[in-house]
């Protein structure tokens, strides 16, 4: 008999990322040991490639058995979303800053495309921007700014997982225009206070970190949240005005909803690696969406996601 050897990785991969998953959720094991294991990831790719090189030979069930065991292990750390403060590939030093500031005429277009390390943004007064950005070993940021936009690039040589270019950018953004903001963040930890906030157009994406985005008292015509191996928060209150979606692969959201604030989710094309926790949330169901009353739902989400978990109001809160 032929073993699909693809077939056994992504089973056994998919089984272990979810019992190791569950098990840290049951404080079967120790978010803090889960975490520490991160510090071994590279032997993922050396036992990934001990099963390429055993391909034709007697061992090749066993090395591939291996892969699926090893990768799902620290899949199912990002599924309960163990690696809060995880920093991938985020060496050196901040041992330098640029700064800039500004004022928007009307309403702007506002990009920020962040690598490595901590990215921190809040309201501001009036229509002033303003942009204080740490880094290390030379790898400056690039800001670029006129009367309607702002741009503030990481520099092109930084690499996840190899390069030494930490970063840490304090950026704060008026909160008396329209923006149309767009983030991108990978391998770090960002901190979005949007609280207050008015957006034509919110797109945030994530990879291989941990964000936190209160939108407390903010509306958003659209959002849009992407997140890939790592873990969200989301806050959202009585006075939140948004409309949008959120897609995650390998990790974790979290939304807290403050009382009185009107809801209605929607979980698209939910698979056996989804999970969720809105049918004890206290919403009504109705098919695949879930809401408070019957009336016009101020906060509106369309949720889908592979290998990952989504978490109503989570015990604890969120960050």
């Amino acid at each position: 008999m032929q073993v699909n050897r693809g077939l056994v990785f992504w089973g056994v991969g998919l089984i272990t990322a979810g019992a190791v998953a569950l098990a840290i959720q049951s404080d079967l094991i120790a978010a803090d040991v889960a975490r520490d294991a991160w510090r071994f990831w590279p032997v993922v790719l050396i036992v990934i490639g001990l099963a390429v090189i055993a391909a034709r030979t007697p061992f090749a069930l066993v090395a591939t058995l291996a892969a699926g065991l090893v990768a799902g292990a620290l899949v199912g750390t990002l599924v309960a979303g163990v690696p809060e403060g995880l920093k991938l590939g985020c060496g050196g030093e901040i041992d330098d800053r640029v700064t800039a500031d500004g004022t928007f005429s009307g309403a702007a277009d506002v990009n920020l495309d962040f690598n490595c390390g901590d990215l921190s943004v809040e309201p501001g007064d009036g229509g002033a921007w303003d942009v204080d950005a740490g880094f290390a070993e030379g790898a400056e940021p690039d800001i670029s700014s006129g009367g309607d936009s702002l741009t503030v690039r990481a520099n092109e040589r930084d690499v996840i997982g190899f390069a030494n270019a930490r970063q840490d950018w304090d950026i704060t953004l008026p909160s008396d225009v329209t923006l149309a903001l767009d983030v991108t963040a990978n391998a770090g930890s960002s901190d979005l206070a949007l609280g207050g906030m008015d957006f034509s157009d919110l797109s945030v994406d994530m990879n291989a970190g941990e964000i936190d985005i209160d939108l407390s008292g903010a509306s958003a015509d659209e959002l849009s949240v992407s997140a890939n191996a790592g873990s969200v928060s989301i806050i959202v209150d009585e006075t939140t005005a948004v409309d949008g979606s959120i897609s995650v692969n390998a990790g974790s959201v979290d939304l807290c909803v403050a009382d009185g604030t009107s809801v209605e989710i929607t979980v698209n094309d939910s698979n056996f690696t989804f999970s969720h926790n809105l049918d004890d949330s206290g919403l009504d169901r109705t098919g695949d969406t879930w809401r408070t009353g019957d009336g016009p739902a101020d906060v509106i989400l369309e949720i889908e996601g592979n290998a990952a978990s989504f978490t109503y109001n989570p015990t604890g809160g969120c960050s």
